[in-house]
């Protein structure tokens, strides 16, 4: 993400003295008081999730705090330590000491990655901050550099607890604003990537109720978290005064482009979460007793998934524009959620820009209102005393016919949606399954004690496969660090892999550089396994180049529900030290540099597979991570580079799957694409279009037709803008249920004032073909004339009959939902135009036939295959393909393709004829 238009908190808090962290002094004994008594049934639900002492704790029975640690081997300095253990750094965890420098000390040891620095982003100066059990009294805010995670002890979690003379903007900062910067930060907040927190409990209940710094006012925060891609947090816990005017907030985001969060609770204050992104997904967020449960600052588009508020006056309030320009809240997703107690469920305001809410799944006990105009009147009543369940009801601009047509409703969604048993659990809720942490009960084997290198230089292939060969069923736990690999990594059905600080496995070496013959780096599982398979915490990166590489083949179906799952693991192509692809190797230009082909395809779900993917961001780098960039630079536009991966993430799989959480960016053809694919949950999704498209355009430079229903563009005429690449297809697909979708098309050759402002930076964004069965709600897009373009002559959806804010916004796409299957067009991709119906001059059986064979057709065959006609009356009925053919189920139809005849072209034929690569099953 680089655009930082419309992407700023309106007023920011830039007026205090701290521009750092406090990293010096002894830590002073300070009197430590009692608890309120309001604080203690928070400190009880805690105690409940799972910490049972909040007392002075040394000893931790977690696997992570005793194992052996990696390294940063593209550093060049063997002095740094990855692994920080505060107590190690002189924290003492009483309660009573002021560890606030000991934890800062622990963070930045080492010259790390911020404004002392000079440095706003690196991939080589990563770091893991372990908190073992304890009470960590602070006085000034914890600064959380970049590239770091903040771990505690998920059997005892730590507590961070603010002092009653605590003075800054929260416990824990996450982007310093500079004093007197007018906004300036460390770090430029939408390219806030790779940082973690989890484990940990903030305690706030005796922290003062205002907090001046100089200039500057604050209240009292947990967490100031501003954040952008491959970011998380979890089992998190915030504890605050109960009533009595207090101002406290757990969570302070007012800008960003995130991002993932996990399993919080939130207890007392005035408001729980103060919310502003660009967007992000949000699951598991238990608020009780707040005042406000959430506080929406602004967004383009966000998920609230599996929700409670219990005892709140409001759970969700969107009355607010504080955005850049006035930017308000541009939609919600209230999905599997439940509200107790709570008067005024959503407050919103309609005499403004209003937002697109949508409400799936929610129920209601004791609430008056569920949706209310703020100051008029019930958009949503409920009641008083009793339950309400809202099964699938909307607000915003919805589109439920094939005619295009857009209208602003309000109400329940007609049609109802009707989801796939397979994506829910027994409860009638989407299925999810937070991270492992293996806390117990398993046997963890770490790659490095067995001799695994992560120096980013040592072939670790073969070691690496005998070591998942021989530990299926334990843990295997890879340190931070590089591992290499010039061949497939295997990995068995039955593993577990968990990796510290996002370890890669890359990719690189001749057997990843043909692009016509793409090449495995990571195969999970093999076709046709069912069991368990267990990822998080990895990146997968390559060093080009690697135009071959297929960076996860993901090929397990679980065995039970969600055993084949992956979390908090993402992709990254170039723009990093050691990678080959940086701004010295693939600088921004015009054409392309064969060198910076480095990626076939990102991750790819095969057919026979299913999968529960949280939190997974498969990135193509638009700019250097570890170039150097001026600190107060808005933007990151000085460190643009042109690296090219053919395409993102490819799912072909009969279901179920979950992307909860996911983001893909930057990839020639497509971000995403569903090819005959079945019973696919997705929300909250992010995507962006290359910046130097359209030169080249998506036909360059990888070959269309070496997978399976690649685009061939073949509609666009003419139009350069046309032929850029998909935000997400969904061919030949059924029962697809997308929660939001943030899909941006920022530049036209780098140049954002050639079309950002005309919205034209794209023609196109969506491809529906041969598709139904699709629940889309709250799509939101930025730069395309046409969000929606489905093929067979279906009326498009425009751009300026939806425009809503900084964005387009459309609550609900239901043209697809009961019709669809039989409707395509002419954009069908090389390998996949289907033979027409009527055409019976082919007389060879549905004969299974291998890719890459030969075989030689009659020459009556030949001659009736390019007698299709291509004027005339019945021309449109040969030439339009009429969707899968209920016999020998051509899923890559060779006839069109070799014949050359596709759309009733001319074309030849020559014996004998190749199967093309990829191209399986029957003929």
């Amino acid at each position: 993400m680089v655009d930082n238009t419309h992407n700023q908190y309106g007023v920011a808090p830039d007026d205090g003295l701290l521009n750092g962290p406090v990293i010096t002094g002894a830590q002073p004994a300070i009197k430590q008081s009692s608890f309120g008594a309001g604080a203690l049934t928070g400190l009880e639900e805690i105690r409940r999730r799972g910490s049972s002492n909040l007392q002075a704790r040394d000893s931790s029975g977690y696997w992570l705090a005793s194992t052996t640690h990696g390294e940063m081997p593209f550093l060049d300095d063997s002095s740094y330590v990855f692994f920080r253990n505060v107590k190690e750094y002189g924290a003492v965890g009483d309660g009573v000491a002021d560890d606030t420098a000991a934890i800062n000390r622990a963070i930045t040891n080492g010259n790390r990655c911020g404004l002392p620095t000079n440095c706003t982003s690196t991939t080589t100066m990563g770091a893991l901050v372990y908190f073992p059990p304890g009470t960590y009294r602070v006085t000034t805010p914890i600064i959380q550099y970049y590239y770091t995670q903040f771990v505690g002890d998920p059997l005892d979690r730590p507590v961070i607890k603010g002092d009653s003379n605590f003075s800054g903007i929260a416990l824990v900062d996450t982007d310093v604003y500079i004093p007197g910067g007018n906004g300036l930060e460390w770090y430029i907040n939408q390219n806030q990537f790779y940082r973690q927190i989890r484990n940990i409990i903030f305690d706030l209940t005796e922290m003062p109720n205002e907090i001046t710094s100089g200039d500057q006012s604050y209240v009292p925060t947990g967490l100031h978290w501003q954040v952008a891609q491959g970011t998380s947090l979890m089992n998190l816990d915030f504890v605050m005064p109960l009533g009595g005017g207090t101002k406290a907030v757990g969570i302070f985001m007012e800008n960003g482009s995130g991002g993932f969060i996990s399993d919080l609770y939130f207890y007392g204050g005035n408001i729980g979460f103060k919310a502003g992104s660009q967007q992000f997904t949000h699951r598991a967020l238990k608020f009780q007793s707040c005042v406000t449960a959430i506080s929406m600052i602004w967004d383009w588009g966000m998920t609230w998934q599996a929700i409670e508020a219990l005892a709140t006056y409001t759970a969700l309030d969107t009355t607010a524009y504080k955005g850049s320009s006035g930017q308000g809240t541009g939609s919600i997703a209230v999905v599997d959620s439940y509200f107790e107690h709570v008067p005024y469920a959503i407050t919103m305001q309609m005499n403004k820009v209003s937002p697109n809410i949508l409400l799936d799944n929610l129920r209601t006990v004791d609430c008056e209102s569920i949706v209310m105009n703020s100051g008029g009147n019930t958009l949503l009543a409920g009641k008083s005393s009793g339950e309400v369940v809202v099964d699938s009801w909307g607000l915003g601009n919805w589109v439920t016919s094939l005619n295009g047509s857009v209208s602003f409703n309000y109400g329940y969604l007609s049609p109802k949606v009707n989801k796939s048993e397979s994506l829910l659990d027994p409860k009638g809720s989407y299925y999810a399954r937070s991270r492992p942490q293996y806390e117990s009960g398993f046997t963890i084997v770490n790659a490095r004690d067995l001799g695994i290198k992560g120096d980013g230089y040592t072939d670790q292939t073969d070691k690496i496969n005998n070591l998942l060969a021989s530990n299926v069923g334990s843990v295997v736990f890879f340190p931070a660090g590089v591992y290499l690999v010039t061949d497939t990594v295997k990995i068995p059905v039955g593993s577990r892999i968990v990796g510290e600080g996002w370890s890669q496995i890359m990719g690189t070496g001749s057997k990843f550089s043909n692009e016509a013959s793409p090449r495995v780096m990571v195969q999970a599982g093999k076709e046709g396994d069912s069991g368990i398979m267990e990822i998080s915490d990895m990146l997968f990166t390559v060093r080009g180049p690697a135009a071959g590489a297929v960076l996860l083949e993901w090929n397990v179906h679980e065995s039970t529900q969600g055993s084949a799952a992956m979390w908090d693991s993402h992709f990254r192509v170039g723009g990093a030290k050691g990678s080959d692809l940086s701004i010295d190797d693939c600088p921004r230009l015009d054409g392309v540099n064969d060198k910076c082909m480095a990626a076939n395809l990102l991750m790819h779900v095969t057919r026979h597979a299913s999968g529960y993917f949280e939190n997974v961001w498969a990135w193509v780098a638009d700019h250097d991570l570890d170039a150097d960039l001026n600190a107060d630079e808005t933007t990151s536009t000085a460190t643009q580079i042109s690296v090219y991966a053919g395409r993102a993430i490819l799912v072909e799989s009969q279901g179920p799957c979950w992307f909860v959480g996911s983001s893909s960016e930057h990839s020639v053809l497509y971000q995403y694409q569903l090819s005959e694919a079945n019973d696919i949950y997705m929300g909250h999704i992010q995507t962006e279009t290359p910046y130097y498209q359209p030169s080249p355009t998506a036909l360059q430079p990888f070959t269309i037709g070496i997978f399976n229903q690649d685009p061939d563009f073949g509609s666009c005429i003419a139009n350069s803008s046309c032929i850029e690449a998909w935000a997400a297809r969904f061919i030949n697909s059924t029962n697809v249920y997308v929660y939001s979708a943030g899909l941006y098309s920022w530049f036209t050759n780098y140049d954002q004032d050639a079309c950002l402002d005309s919205e034209d930076c794209q023609e196109n964004l969506v491809d529906i073909s041969y598709s139904q069965g699709l629940w889309f709600y709250n799509f939101f897009t930025k730069g395309a004339v046409h969000p929606f373009t489905p093929e067979g002559g279906i009326s498009h959806v425009s751009q300026v009959d939806t425009q809503s804010g900084f964005t387009t916004q459309i609550n609900a796409y239901l043209a697809f939902a009961l019709t669809g299957a039989e409707i395509g067009g002419l954009d069908n991709v090389k390998g996949d135009s289907h033979t027409p119906a009527n055409v019976s001059i082919v007389s060879l059986p549905c004969t299974s036939v291998a890719a890459s064979s030969t075989f030689t057709m009659s020459a009556a065959c030949t001659a009736g295959i390019l007698q299709l006609p291509t004027s005339g009356p019945n021309a449109s009925m040969h030439n339009d393909p009429p969707g899968t053919p209920k016999t020998c189920h051509e899923v890559c139809d060779f006839w069109r393709l070799i014949t050359g005849t596709c759309c009733g072209s001319d074309g030849s034929i020559s014996n004998p004829v190749e199967i093309p690569p990829r191209c399986d099953h029957s003929v």
